[in-house]
C-alpha cells in the first residue's frame, strides 16, 4: 500500500474513533463535546508545530515538505460531507509521517523511537526533545529590514519560518501560545514595516514579546514536567486553585467542570497533541466567553478579542471579586463524618470541595501555600480518625494550618528587607553562597543564571504592595524550583535536590529553603588554575568586572563549602587590592603572576584548603 493510501486508511480509521462524548471520571460533565468538530483553519500552522517540536533538528525545508505530504493525505481522507480540518485523536498520523522519513530518521536519530510503535514510540519521541535541543542554533527575531524585505516577499512563508523558529527552540510550548504570538508578531511587523522610523518601532515593541515567548515557553515547560513527576491528581489540583481564584463566583460543579477540562487541555498539550491542544482550548474558551455573565466581571474586554488572543487574554485577567459574606469554619467543614470510612473516591472528592471552598475565600494566597495547607489538612483529618475524639483532636487545626501562611509571609518579609538593604549585586552575592552550598555541581553560569533570577524575583515582587509579597514570590519561586528540578531531572545533582524535587510538589519550595548545604559534597582538591589572573581583568568594568568576583566566589565556596561572610569578604578586599596594584602598573601581565600566586596562598592559608 503507498504510503498517501495508508496514511489516509489510518486517519479515515481514527475520525470514525473519535466521534465519542468526552466523559470526565465519576460522571463530571465536559465542555469538550468530541461529536462536534470544529474547522481546523490553523491547520498548515499546527502541522509546522508539531514536526517542528517533535523533529527540532530537522530544517525548514524538511519541516515543510512533512506538513506538506501530511496535509495532502489528510485532504485525501476528508470527504466533503466531513468537516475538512477535524483531526481530533491524530497525532498518530504526524509521528507516522516523521518515522516515515527514513532519510530524516537516521540523519537525526530518530529511527530508534520510530522502531517502536504506538504509546512506546510517542514516549520515546517526547522525551528525546530535551537533548535534541543541544543541536538546535538559538532563537532570534528577524532584523527589522531582513523583516520587512521577507514579510513583503511572502508574509506566509515568512510567519511560517517564525513558528518553525519558535516552536523547535521551545517544544514543550503550547500551540495556542506559539500562535498567539505570531499574530502579535505579524501585527508589528505590518506596523512597523510602514512606520517612519522601521528599526525604533520594532525596537519598542519585539522586548515585550520576547518576554512572553521567554516565560510562556518556561511556564508551559514547567506544568508538564510537573505532571510528569506528580501525575493527573496534582496537575487538577493547581487548576482547581487557580480557577477558584479567578471565577470565585461560580458553583462547585462548574468550577469542577472547567478544572477537569482545562487540566485534560494541559495534559494535551504536554503530549504535543497541537491539534487538541488548541481546538479543545478553543472550546473551553469559547464557553467561559459564552457565560461570561455568571462566571466574572473581568473577562468582558476578552471576551470581544479574535479566537487566537482570547485565551491568553483571560488567563492573565484579573482575578473576580471575591463574593461578600464567605467564609470557612476549618474544624467544623468535616462535620460529623468519619473521614476513615471515606472511599478512595468520596476522600477525592471532599478534598476537591475544600480545595474549592479554601481557594474562594483566600484568593490573596499564593498556589503552593494553598496545596500546602489542605496538605496538612488532610494528613490531621487522617490522623484524626484514628482517635477517640476525633474532633478534639482538631483543636489545633487552625494553627497548624496558619504556620504555612506564617512562613512564606516571614520569608517574603526578610527577601524584600534584604533586596532594600542590600542592593541586586549584594543580595546577587548572598544567593550566590547559599545556592552553591546547596548544589554546588552547577556549573558558575549556571549557578550565576539561577540567582540572577532570584534577585529578579525579588526586584519584582519587593516593588508590590507589602500585602502581595508572599503571593508574588511564591508563585516566582514555584517556576524557579520546578526549572531546578527539570535540571535534576536531566542530569542528577544531589540527593538532597532529587529529595525536594521528587518527594511532594507542595512542599517543594520550602524543602529547598531549608536546604542548607549539600552533605554528600567533597570539594574537589585545590587547583590554581581556577584562580589565575590576567591582565584582561584591567579593562572588566561594570557588570563584567562584577561577574569575575562572582565566579570567583563561587569557586571558593565550592573549594571550601562552610566559608564565612567575613572570610568572603577579606578574600573580595585582597582581590580588589590585586586589581589595584596590577592595572596602575606598566607590566600587568607579570604583576598578576607574581601577586596572583600570593593572593592564592593567602587565600589557601585563610580557608586551610
Amino acid at each position: 500500500m503507498k504510503w498517501s493510501a495508508a496514511i489516509c486508511f489510518v486517519f479515515l480509521l481514527s475520525f470514525a474513533e473519535s466521534k465519542v462524548p468526552h466523559r470526565h471520571e465519576f460522571g463530571i460533565a465536559s465542555t469538550l463535546d468530541s461529536s462536534q468538530c470544529s474547522t481546523q483553519k490553523n491547520i498548515h500552522n499546527l502541522a509546522t508545530i508539531t514536526f517542528a517540536q517533535f523533529a527540532p533538528e530537522a530544517t525548514f525545508e524538511e519541516v515543510s515538505k512533512m506538513t506538506s505530504d501530511v496535509l495532502t493525505a489528510i485532504k485525501k481522507a476528508t470527504s466533503k460531507e466531513q468537516e475538512e480540518g477535524c483531526l481530533e485523536n491524530k497525532l498518530s498520523v504526524f509521528l507516522d509521517e516523521i518515522c516515515h522519513e527514513k532519510e530524516l530518521t537516521e540523519k537525526y536519530g530518530l529511527s530508534g523511537c520510530c522502531s517502536r510503535s504506538g504509546e512506546a514510540r510517542h514516549h520515546c519521541l517526547l522525551a528525546r526533545k530535551k537533548t535534541a535541543l543541544a543541536a538546535v542554533p538559538p532563537f532570534h527575531f528577524p532584523e527589522p529590514a531582513e523583516a520587512c524585505k521577507a514579510y513583503e516577499e511572502n508574509r506566509a512563508m515568512f510567519m511560517s519560518r517564525f513558528i518553525y523558529g519558535i516552536s523547535r527552540n521551545n517544544p514543550f510550548m503550547y500551540a495556542p501560545a506559539i500562535l498567539s504570538l505570531a499574530a502579535q508578531y505579524d501585527k508589528v511587523v505590518s506596523a512597523c514595516c510602514k512606520a517612519e522610523n522601521t528599526e525604533e518601532c520594532f525596537q519598542s515593541k519585539t522586548p515585550s514579546l520576547a518576554k512572553e515567548l521567554r516565560e510562556g515557553s518556561l511556564l508551559n515547560e514547567h506544568v508538564c514536567a510537573v505532571k510528569r513527576e506528580f501525575g493527573s491528581r496534582n496537575l487538577q489540583a493547581i487548576t482547581m486553585v487557580k480557577m477558584v481564584q479567578k471565577f470565585p463566583r461560580v458553583n462547585f460543579t462548574e468550577i469542577q467542570k472547567l478544572v477537569l477540562d482545562v487540566a485534560h487541555i494541559h495534559e494535551e498539550c504536554c503530549q504535543g497533541n497541537a491539534v487538541e491542544c488548541l481546538q479543545d482550548g478553543e472550546k473551553v474558551m469559547s464557553y467561559i466567553c459564552s457565560r461570561q455573565d455568571s462566571l466574572s466581571s473581568k473577562i468582558a474586554e476578552c471576551c470581544k478579542l479574535p479566537t487566537i488572543e482570547l485565551g491568553y487574554c483571560i488567563i492573565h485577567a484579573e482575578n473576580d471579586d471575591k463574593p461578600e459574606g464567605l467564609s470557612l469554619n476549618l474544624k467544623g467543614f468535616l462535620g460529623d463524618r468519619n473521614f476513615a470510612q471515606f472511599s478512595p473516591e468520596e476522600k477525592i472528592m471532599f478534598m476537591a470541595s475544600f480545595l474549592y471552598e479554601y481557594s474562594r475565600t483566600h484568593l490573596e494566597l499564593a498556589v503552593p501555600v494553598i496545596l500546602r495547607v489542605a496538605k496538612t489538612y488532610q494528613e490531621i483529618l487522617e490522623k484524626c480518625a484514628q482517635s477517640e475524639n476525633p474532633l478534639a483532636c482538631q483543636d489545633n487545626l487552625e494553627e497548624e494550618v496558619q504556620k504555612h501562611i506564617q512562613e512564606s509571609q516571614a520569608l517574603a518579609k526578610q527577601s524584600c528587607a534584604l533586596s532594600r538593604n542590600l542592593g541586586d549585586y549584594r543580595l546577587q552575592n548572598v544567593f550566590l553562597i547559599a545556592y552553591t552550598r546547596k548544589v554546588p555541581q552547577l556549573t558558575s553560569e549556571e549557578l550565576l543564571d539561577l540567582t540572577r533570577k532570584l534577585v529578579g524575583i525579588a526586584s519584582t515582587c519587593c516593588q508590590l504592595s507589602e500585602d502581595k509579597w508572599s503571593t508574588c514570590g511564591e508563585g516566582a519561586a514555584d517556576l524557579f524550583i520546578g526549572h531546578l528540578c527539570i535540571r535534576h531531572e536531566a542530569s542528577p545533582l544531589n540527593p538532597g535536590i532529587g529529595q525536594c524535587c521528587n518527594s511532594s510538589y507542595s512542599n517543594r519550595r520550602t524543602c529547598i529553603t531549608s536546604l542548607v548545604m549539600d552533605e554528600t559534597y567533597v570539594p574537589p582538591p585545590f587547583s590554581a588554575d581556577k584562580f589565575v589572573f590576567h591582565k584582561d581583568l584591567c579593562q572588566a568594568q561594570g557588570r563584567a568586572l562584577q561577574t569575575m568576583k562572582q565566579k570567583l566566589l563561587i569557586n571558593l565556596v565550592k573549594q571550601k563549602p562552610g566559608i564565612t561572610e567575613q572570610q568572603h569578604e577579606a578574600v573580595t578586599a585582597d582581590f580588589s587590592g590585586l586589581l589595584e596594584k596590577c592595572c596602575q602598573g606598566q607590566e600587568q601581565e607579570a604583576c598578576f603572576a607574581e601577586e596572583g600566586s600570593k593572593l592564592i596562598s593567602r587565600t589557601r592559608d585563610a580557608l586551610g584548603v
